[in-house]
């Protein structure tokens, strides 16, 4: 499937689903699954590990939800290889120091990241900055760390 806007179909919203679709491709290589796995913990588990019931999650909530479920073997596994700090470091994208329900699922804001990637190649005519910038946004969307969202760009570049 690829994004439709309005329901129409463009030559740069067919640029835009094709590479979606790469990116899709590319998406195990590019994720540090440590980092997804623990968002996914955190958004299977949101309203549980938010006792405050504000719609966030601070580190203490986190700290205590992951302290109150030892037993859980994923996230025995993932703090034996991490700090809880850093992997909330990693998910918090915005570095608020809270988590939102929205940081533990990246996929949620992929059509986001599509529209604004359209947005710009339609004002820029620049397809090459566009696909530029839509990589290092998806590969910080989905956790990637510094050297492969480099890598990332940097193969982009050599595509375009």
């Amino acid at each position: 499937m690829g994004l439709e806007i309005n329901g129409a179909s463009t030559p740069e919203t067919a640029l835009i689903n094709g590479i979606y679709n790469k990116a899709q491709d590319y998406a195990s290589k590019l994720l540090n699954s440590d980092d997804l796995d623990f968002a996914r913990y955190l958004d299977k588990n949101y309203n549980s590990v938010d006792t405050d019931k504000d719609n966030t999650l601070s580190k203490n909530e986190i700290a205590a939800a992951t302290v109150r479920n030892q037993r859980n073997e994923e996230l025995k596994k993932l703090l034996e290889k991490h700090d809880v700090n850093e992997l909330i470091d990693n998910i918090d994208k915005n570095q608020d120091g809270k988590i939102t329900k929205d940081e533990t699922n990246p996929d949620s804001n992929v059509a986001d990241i599509l529209k604004s990637s359209l947005r710009e190649i339609r004002t820029t005519k620049d397809f090459g900055l566009a696909a530029q910038n839509f990589t290092l946004n998806m590969c910080k969307n989905y956790y990637a760390n510094t050297t492969l969202t480099s890598l990332a760009t940097n193969a982009v570049s050599c595509l375009v």
